[in-house]
């Protein structure tokens, strides 16, 4: 197992070497592009090391109640013929995962001293579960706030996460933490001034605490706490704004075995 993790890896990072560009002046706004491109290899990668771990660990067979000794051949007329292995049972966190999350919260704009005011939130996931303990997705976060002097204040943020179970049991149910990290900004639609800007991409960083309950094997409702920052780059030689959010909503949550 561990020879045929390590040819995986070795395969994926020779790719990523291959296909690698000088960019010495990359814009910020390839840097999502970047981000979704690693997070689909490691991805693929997590895929195939959890095919191959399930066909090389097959579940050892139930054991059998004795019965009465019967012939050969009568005993083959009954069973007929049957496979030597079982096929595994997915846990209740494996498999593709698409969550849809909708919520509200507070936003903080520090230019030009905005403050803060509400904002609405949209969440969308798409990643995979790789065991009960362990999930990879990109999450795509929206918001948006309105200030009372009449600007209109977006915030997106575009992170790879990946998540843990801190508490929980089999069937799904249970508390867990997701952490992240990729890239946001900010679009602000002037009232008073008529003009739209748009801000350049900074580096993003985000977290969440949900708790799923289980409605059913494959669908779960998830209420989460989460928090969202991200900076908002300027001109050469002058600093940074930053942006964030926190807030609560709740996540519609599927796992496709």
């Amino acid at each position: 197992m561990k020879t045929v993790l390590a040819l995986l890896m070795a395969t994926a990072l020779g790719a990523r070497a291959e296909e690698a560009r000088p960019a010495p002046h990359a814009h910020g706004s390839d840097s999502g592009l970047v981000l979704l491109d690693i997070f689909l290899d490691v991805l693929t990668l997590g895929i195939e090391v959890a095919a191959i771990e399930n066909a090389t660990h097959p579940p050892p067979p139930e054991p059998r109640m004795a019965q009465p000794a019967r012939s050969q051949q009568s005993q083959e007329d009954e069973d007929g013929p049957r496979p030597w292995r079982a096929a595994r049972r997915p846990q209740a966190r494996e498999g593709l995962l698409l969550s849809f999350g909708i919520g509200g919260g507070s936003m903080f704009v520090s230019y030009p001293n905005d403050g803060r005011t509400g904002a609405f939130d949209l969440d969308f996931r798409l990643g995979y579960g790789f065991s009960d303990r362990f999930q990879l997705f990109m999450d795509i976060d929206l918001a948006g706030g309105k200030y009372p002097y009449g600007d209109d204040i977006g915030s997106w943020a575009f992170t790879l996460r990946g998540q843990t179970v801190l508490v929980g049991d089999r069937a799904g149910n249970g508390l867990n933490l997701n952490l992240g990290i990729g890239t946001g900004g900010i679009t602000r639609n002037s009232g008073y001034y008529g003009y739209q800007e748009d801000s350049a991409s900074g580096l993003a960083l985000a977290g969440g605490l949900s708790y799923d309950a289980r409605i059913s094997p494959w669908f779960a409702l998830s209420p989460e706490f989460f928090v969202t920052w991200h900076a908002i780059p300027n001109g050469p030689r002058l600093p940074q704004d930053v942006a964030s959010i926190y807030g609560v909503r709740l996540n519609f949550l599927w796992y496709l075995h």
